[in-house]
Order: structure tokens, then sequence, then C-alpha cells
């Protein structure tokens, strides 16, 4: 019986593979405005960060800006992504693949797969110009930094879960409502993390230093994150059977 869900698993991860693959072909220019997107905000993270040594007034900005992007991390900016307000766009895919027919597991595991690799991607962009405008000044180890780098998407890769779940089991225009309603909250955070007397970035950013890659909050936040993300995914399916597609 394990060997049969072990080939399984294996079966269904190379159909997703294949279905990623051929998402990934469709449009090429969303790998180049991604990448301009994601060396803008981590520039603006830089320079952000060198507004914020300067005052303390933008720190909870620089906070509620972090919290809003570094989720970003997940997506690539695909023709799907920008019209799913006016087309539906996602529903329509998942309507597609169910037509097709490709089962809902197989479609989930691509969508992980695509944001690993969106993750991947985007990290390389987003965390180099922001180390190259902002934090070479801090003096960080390679270490050092990949321990930010890894903090940052931990908490990423909750947040992909929860916008997996609007993907597929809502309208797009119920999704953009789900999501614009994280603006607020990412307000109310970083304003209850200054209640302790400290940033959250200023935090993120000083355990990476102390403690490298054995930083607690990294390992914390990647748990989380990982854990976060299995969940959202299973429940997704658990409700994606059932959802009317029409």
């Amino acid at each position: 019986m394990t060997d049969g869900k072990a080939g399984n698993d294996m079966s269904a991860w190379k159909q997703a593979w294949w279905l990623t693959r051929s998402e990934m072909k469709k449009d090429k220019l969303q790998w180049l405005w991604t990448a301009i997107f994601m060396i803008y905000t981590g520039g603006m993270s830089g320079v952000m960060l060198l507004g914020q040594q300067k005052t303390d007034f933008i720190n909870p900005v620089v906070d509620t800006f972090f919290l809003i992007m570094v989720p970003f991390q997940g997506f690539v900016f695909s023709r799907r992504s920008f019209r799913y307000i006016q087309e539906d766009s996602y529903t329509q895919m998942l309507a597609y693949y169910r037509r097709l027919p490709i089962p809902n597991e197989t479609v989930m595991w691509s969508r992980l797969q695509q944001s690993l690799m969106a993750f991947t991607y985007n990290g390389i962009f987003f965390y180099g110009s922001l180390y190259v405008v902002g934090l070479q000044e801090e003096g960080f180890r390679w270490d050092q930094y990949l321990a930010f780098g890894i903090t940052c998407t931990g908490y990423g890769l909750l947040m992909t879960g929860l916008y997996i779940y609007g993907e597929f089991l809502h309208s797009g225009k119920k999704y953009l409502l789900l999501s614009s309603l994280f603006l607020p909250l990412t307000i109310i955070i970083s304003l209850l993390i200054r209640t302790s007397g400290r940033y959250g970035f200023s935090i993120v950013i000083d355990m990476s230093k102390s403690w490298g890659l054995l930083s607690p909050i990294m390992w914390v936040a990647l748990v989380a994150g990982i854990a976060g993300l299995w969940l959202f995914s299973r429940l997704t399916l658990k409700k994606l059977s059932t959802r009317d597609l029409s």
C-alpha cells in the first residue's frame, strides 16, 4: 500500500511538472516583467531602509511594505495574474483543467511548483537589489544574509497558502476583495509590533546578523511557512472538489 501511494504521488508530481512547464512557456515575457518588478521593489526596500535609519517615523511603513511585498515573490506576473478580475482567469483555468480532465491534486502540485520556482527566481533579484541599495552597509556575511532571506521567504510561503486558497476557491472579484483586506491587517500588525518597542524588519536583521543560519526566528518562520502552505493546500483541495466552476 505504501509503495502504491508513493508511486501515485510520484506520478502526480511528474504530471504536475509537465503542467508547470507548459504554463511557464505560455508567456515568456512574464519572466522579464517579474524580474523588473522585483528589482524595483528590492531597490525601494533598500531606499526605505536608509530612510529608516534617519527617522523613526518611517519604521512602521517599512514593516508594512515588507509584509505586503514579500508574498509577491511567490508569483510570476503573467497575463492571467493581471486579468484575474476582468476575466476571472483563475476560475477559467480550473474549469479548463477539469474538462481535460486533469486531477485537482495535479493542479495543486503544479501551483506549488510554480510558487517554489517563483520564490527562487524572484529572490535573486529582490534580495540582490535590496543588498546593493541598502543592506551592504550592514556588513552581512553570506550566511547572515541567507538567514535573512530564508526568514522572509518562510513568511512568504505562509501567505502563499492563503493566496492559493483565494485563487482556487473564489471568483476574481471576491479574491480582490479578500486581498484588499490584507492592507489594513498589515498596518495593524506593524503597529502591534511597534508597541513592543521594536520594529519587525529590524528584529529580523538583528537576529540574522547575530545567529546566522542558527537564527531561531528563521527556523520558526520556515517551519511555519511550510506547515501553513501545506495545510492551506490540503484545505483548498478538499473544498475545490465541490466548487462549481461553471
